[in-house]
């Protein structure tokens, strides 16, 4: 099963809460944690790897805190999974990392069509932006923190 991580979770989460400040307001690491039950050291670290990189402005001191760095139909899904667990890749072989270290390799035959799921995935999420995003959300009418169904399709079907 294709999942998320926790990391890449709260990472959303953070980013659709900034874009709600005004301007020049920060969020701390301590308020989302707060508003969002999420661990305070785990926040924390996504939030300074996503500073890292550029996509959230960090502010240091005792005033200190993130906001956003560019507007959000600039930010992808893609991006954001790739910053903080790197790419995601549905099976072993497609890892850049170590490509075809499988068992199955001699015997394989879902490796192109595994390769077409891949490409797809990828091409949904680098499509996705966090504007999308909260579009959707926004026309739920709901508030960030109550669940939302996003639909996808795939060649005509939705999933």
């Amino acid at each position: 099963m294709l999942r998320i991580s926790k990391k890449a979770e709260y990472a959303l989460i953070g980013m659709l809460h900034m874009s709600k400040k005004e301007k020049n307001e920060l969020t701390t690491a301590k308020e989302l944690s707060g508003c969002y039950n999420i661990p305070l050291e785990l926040m924390g670290k996504v939030l300074q790897r996503l500073a890292k990189t550029g996509l959230i402005h960090s502010e240091q001191g005792v005033k200190g805190g993130y906001q956003l760095n560019r507007p959000l139909q600039e930010i992808s899904v893609k991006t954001i999974l790739n910053i903080v667990d790197g790419p995601i890749k549905i099976v072993n072989c497609m890892r850049v990392s170590d490509p075809f270290n499988c068992e199955q390799e001699s015997h394989c035959t879902i490796r192109n069509p595994m390769l077409i799921i891949q490409d797809r995935l990828d091409d949904f999420f680098a499509k996705l932006s966090l504007q999308d995003i909260r579009d959707e959300m926004t026309q739920l009418g709901q508030n960030g923190k109550q669940n939302w169904h996003l639909s996808v399709e795939v060649s005509g079907k939705e999933i």
